[in-house]
């Protein structure tokens, strides 16, 4: 045993010096990329041939920050005596105000939008299937989307307030990362939430792994720009933070909903689901009494339903090879969502063609986001499900100017963008996970 341990420490010691050496040779030759409004995006670093390596930078840094029109937050929090500290980013610069009451009105690039801070209660979890439904998923910060396609689907009016009456709009997972206008879908989808439960309608906000990622501070995926003013509005992942009034009403959203025998989940269903412990009502409530409670890593069964690789928020296994690795058949299928009460559940998280039936009609997957995916959505129409092309477009991955500069570790804003660099990829690392 001591053998052994005296040679994996001589292993470790030559690969860390490797890993100096190469980072001496590599660092004076690497460059930083710098996006089209002046955020630092990645480290590049040359290779031979014709492909270079990168390091997302997590909007750490940048200069001369400036974003035409856009509008990042507001982060709203709340003291003791009920009033209320805000902070957002307008265009090049970060605004606090304070103040009281439940109404925050804020002028930005010519623009005025009002945030409704009062309690929004969330609906029901488990309900009988109303005669409208309409189904979204992954959306992932794309505003621009969810509005046109909101209105599209008769959701929403043309200046974006509910119009659906008493009919259920679920939002499947994965609202957020990736797009910068995750602030503006957040506050969109509560604002439609609280009009919805006047109309005696409801929107389910139904988280996935992208929310659970943004709630923990994990920025791994997030847009540059966007990350890069959430760092300035609330700190290093605080954003979405315990405390703050979009974090606590997302931390309060349910990982899964049923309506009628319809189950909706982010990710899918997993055999292991099927214990005794292992509820709608369980998952929901645990994942609410996570976000609520500290975020404390303490593994249980209805926890790892909820959050782990084989959870409502993440498996695939509903899927075919290759889109699962360990995918599961028809039968199992049917086994699971009996166990929760359905015949069918609605998943997002794998991205589909279309919107797809698979396994006879027991999953309904949703995930069209991708722009070489059909601009389909699902609906229910007295409990029966209906797809139908709504015109929207996502439009993806829009070309922008991008420029390099060399990165000089001789310079000390250099170093400095280096030591925040490390010092942010060793922030996500510490986050607890699967959890």
């Amino acid at each position: 045993m001591r053998r052994f341990l005296r040679l994996a420490l001589r292993a470790f010691a030559c690969l860390l010096v490797l890993g100096i050496a190469l980072a001496a040779v590599m660092l004076p030759l690497a460059q930083v990329q710098v996006g089209p409004h002046g955020v630092d995006e990645r480290l590049v670093f040359p290779l031979p041939g014709t492909r270079d390596a990168s390091m997302r930078m997590h909007g750490v840094t940048g200069a001369h920050v400036r974003i035409p029109g856009f509008l990042d937050g507001p982060v709203v929090r709340r003291d003791a005596r009920g009033r209320w500290h805000a902070r957002w980013w307008c265009e090049d610069r970060v605004v606090a105000r304070d103040g009281a009451g439940d109404t925050l009105a804020i002028d930005c690039a010519g623009t005025r939008r009002v945030f409704d801070l009062a309690p929004v209660p969330v609906p029901v979890a488990v309900q009988p299937m109303p005669a409208r439904v309409a189904v979204l998923s992954d959306v992932e910060g794309n505003a621009v989307f969810l509005h046109a396609a909101l209105r599209a689907m008769g959701v929403t009016d043309a200046v974006g307030r509910w119009a659906y009456g008493n009919g259920h709009l679920v939002m499947v997972g994965d609202s957020v990362d990736r797009g910068r206008d995750v602030f503006e879908v957040l506050w969109t989808l509560r604002a439609l939430q609280a009009e919805a439960a006047r109309a005696g309608g409801a929107v389910h906000v139904v988280l996935g792994n992208h929310e659970q990622y943004a709630l923990h501070g994990k920025a791994s995926y997030a847009h540059p720009e966007h990350a890069y003013t959430a760092r300035r509005i609330a700190g290093p992942g605080a954003a979405l933070a315990r405390g703050t009034v979009l974090g606590d009403w997302l931390g309060a959203q349910p990982v899964a909903v049923r309506l009628g025998t319809t189950l909706f989940v982010h990710g899918g269903v997993h055999p292991r689901m099927v214990r005794p412990e292992v509820t709608i009502d369980a998952l929901n409530r645990a994942s609410a009494a996570y976000w609520r409670g500290g975020r404390a890593p303490k593994h249980t069964v209805v926890l790892d339903a909820a959050f782990d690789q084989r959870g409502v928020t993440q498996t695939r296994v509903v899927f075919p090879s290759p889109r699962a690795t360990w995918p599961i058949g028809t039968d199992e299928v049917a086994r699971v969502l009996r166990h929760f009460g359905a015949t069918r559940v609605v998943v997002g998280h794998t991205t589909s063609p279309r919107v797809e039936f698979l396994h006879g009609g027991r999953v309904l997957a949703v995930n069209v986001n991708h722009n070489r995916s059909r601009a389909e959505a699902l609906f229910f129409e007295a409990g029966r499900p209906v797809v139908r092309d709504i015109g929207v477009p996502r439009r993806l991955n829009a070309m922008v100017t991008r420029t390099l500069r060399p990165l000089d570790p001789s310079r000390r804003e250099d170093r400095a963008l280096l030591g925040a660099v490390l010092e942010e990829r060793r922030r996500v690392a510490a986050l607890p996970y699967p959890y």
